[in-house]
């Protein structure tokens, strides 16, 4: 290798300068892989989240703390002994105390730490290219895990026939000084500058590599690998595999991103813990209620069909309910909830709100409604007025939704004596309020409410008293701060559980046919439906892996644990200020107001 192309190594570093790293190969007789976070990914943001993956397939809570005293033991012992590198059985050696045999907790590791890693998919092709060439292509890796080891993860990938040097095979390493490129010198008798040494780490894959003479290129990968402190094991599962797919499939600060990351682990853990529930309560039929029920009734459908009772998405929401059971007996009654969160609102407004067509401008103006009239305290009593004169009109609306209800109820398989779960996302359970007393003048049927989040408020506690409500998130499940952050950040969990429709407020049906009337609210952001289907682009790629993933390492981690990076990124609140949501602010409409 001549010195200008020497030079040039000793100034690279960035994986996506492929030209100047194809310099380097064509340049070098051998080439040198360094084997994890070069070679082959874990989906996981830092190693040792794999101890905790073991620790809960054998209920041993404590299991990363022991697993990584035992390592560190383990060194003592052999820098004692003489030796330059240790071995997985060094390690587990130091392990005592345990209702699990060592044996088997080392082997769960060695599976699964086979089962974690997947080809790195900026340098595997250019691997197996140099193979397919006919180039000297070598692994170098610091492990303590055998030789055995790498031949079968490689063979899962149709690699065969690689020379490995492994440190706990050869009793040397590249960290410490550089022996094991030593024995890739002695072994292939060539000059140190023939040898290319690809890795990660500055120090064992490029520092040391030099001291010896060879060239070095360091990989940094696309994705910044910075973890968060503390960071729980289903968020380094997600940011873990975010690195392990191609940058097409999630772009970087993407809406896809935030679904892939957060609201996918959610919706898992949501359902997750549904099943339980529903399992336990013995429910017949779990209704997802819209609009939060549509990306967890999406996701049910395609994973969780064997693990649910029956299940549909139910088109309905607290106005269609409350709308339902009014009727001539209780309609002074209800005039307060006909009236909530009108200020601003036109008569016209109110009316359609409702699906009601108003009256036209001219009667409205000879009310007392001038054009563009707003309701206020001011003319409160005005518009009761107005109210109680057009209860005929009303009525109709009600008891069209009534009797839609009705026939929806029977076209889902609901009937008399029916146990029933309807899935809300929270947060104090006025829906299922508003269902129940709607149903109970159709048939009698029992109600339990599952909800993601209850809040802690007098109206939820008030609810509780008279109503079945159970929570993934609440002062039952976790601590009371945390339900009150979730709470203080609902916008954020509403938008994200949101779908791309707009809001139901009624029934219209002809026979036995039901439809669905939906109202576009006041506020309608023409950027809302495509952001729910970026949302669910993340949510769609990630289950794909995460499924798979899940059964190839035996991931047992509860509901609670699942959610955990949704918590953690309200936690930091900084999506008030994120752009991708800036514009969005005003995406709620009055059909979900107190839901």
């Amino acid at each position: 290798m001549n010195q200008k192309s020497e030079s040039l190594i000793n100034d690279w570093s960035g994986a996506s300068n492929t030209e100047a790293l194809w310099m380097a190969i064509n340049s070098a007789k051998v080439v040198s892989f360094d084997f994890f976070d070069t070679l082959f990914v874990r989906p996981l943001t830092d190693p040792e989240d794999a101890f905790d993956i073991v620790g809960n397939q054998f209920d041993l809570p404590d299991f990363r703390k022991l697993r990584c005293k035992a390592q560190a033991d383990a060194f003592r012992q052999m820098i004692r002994f003489g030796k330059k590198e240790i071995t997985l059985n060094d390690i587990y050696a130091n392990i005592t105390g345990l209702m699990v045999p060592n044996d088997k907790l080392m082997q769960a590791e060695y599976d699964l730490e086979k089962n974690l890693l997947v080809p790195n998919g900026e340098l595997f092709s250019i691997f197996k290219k140099l193979i397919a060439q006919g180039k000297i292509v070598v692994i170098t890796s610091d492990m303590y895990l055998d030789e055995a080891f790498f031949r079968q993860v490689l063979l899962k990938h149709q690699i065969q026939d690689i020379p490995l040097f492994i440190s706990s095979v050869r009793n040397a390493t590249k960290r410490d000084s550089g022996e094991l490129f030593n024995q890739i010198i002695n072994t292939y008798n060539i000059s140190p500058q023939d040898i290319l040494h690809i890795g990660d780490n500055y120090l064992s894959d490029v520092q040391k590599p030099r001291e010896k003479k060879l060239a070095a290129f360091h990989y940094q990968p696309a994705y910044a690998r910075a973890k968060k402190t503390p960071q729980s094991l289903m968020s380094s599962i997600a940011e873990g595999m975010l690195h392990t797919i191609s940058a097409e499939k999630i772009p970087e600060n993407s809406l896809q991103e935030l679904g892939f990351k957060y609201l996918a682990p959610a919706v898992w853990a949501f359902l997750s813990w549904i099943a339980e529930q529903s399992q336990t309560d013995g429910i017949d039929k779990v209704l997802f209620i819209s609009r939060d029920g549509y990306i967890p009734e999406r996701v049910a459908r395609r994973y969780f069909g064997s693990r649910l009772p029956q299940f549909c998405y139910f088109q309905g929401s607290r106005t269609a309910f409350h709308l339902a059971l009014i009727d001539e007996l209780n309609y002074n009654q209800n005039i307060n909830f006909l009236m909530s969160a009108a200020d601003g609102l036109t008569v016209s407004e109110l009316l359609e709100r409702i699906g009601l067509e108003a009256p036209l401008q001219s009667i409205l103006a000879d009310l007392g409604f001038p054009p563009g009239g707003k309701i206020g305290p001011e003319n409160y009593p005005q518009v009761v007025k107005f109210l109680s004169a057009y209860r005929k009109e009303i009525l109709k609306i009600c008891r069209q939704n009534r009797r839609g209800l009705f026939i929806y109820l029977k076209s889902m398989g609901i009937v008399p004596g029916s146990k029933v779960a309807v899935v809300d996302i929270g947060w104090s359970g006025s829906t299922q309020e508003a269902f129940e007393l709607a149903v109970a003048n159709l048939m009698d049927i029992s109600v339990m409410g599952y909800y993601f989040c209850l809040a802690d408020t007098l109206e939820c506690r008030r609810r509780k008293g008279r109503q079945a409500m159970k929570a993934l998130i609440s002062s039952e499940s976790t601590s009371l701060s945390l339900v009150d952050n979730v709470y203080e950040n609902r916008l954020l969990i509403e938008l994200f559980f949101s779908a791309p429709h707009n809001t139901i407020i009624g029934y219209m049906h002809k026979g036995t046919t039901v439809t669905a009337v939906e109202y576009p609210g006041l506020i309608v952001n023409k950027d809302h439906n495509e952001l729910i289907n970026q949302l669910n682009t993340g949510v769609d790629v990630f289950l794909e892996y995460f499924n798979r993933l899940r059964k190839d390492i035996r991931l047992v981690i509860s509901p609670i644990q699942q959610v955990r990076p949704l918590i953690e990124y309200v936690n930091e609140g900084q999506w008030r200020s994120d752009e991708r949501f800036v514009a969005l602010e005003y995406f709620d409409s009055w059909g979900r107001i107190g839901n």
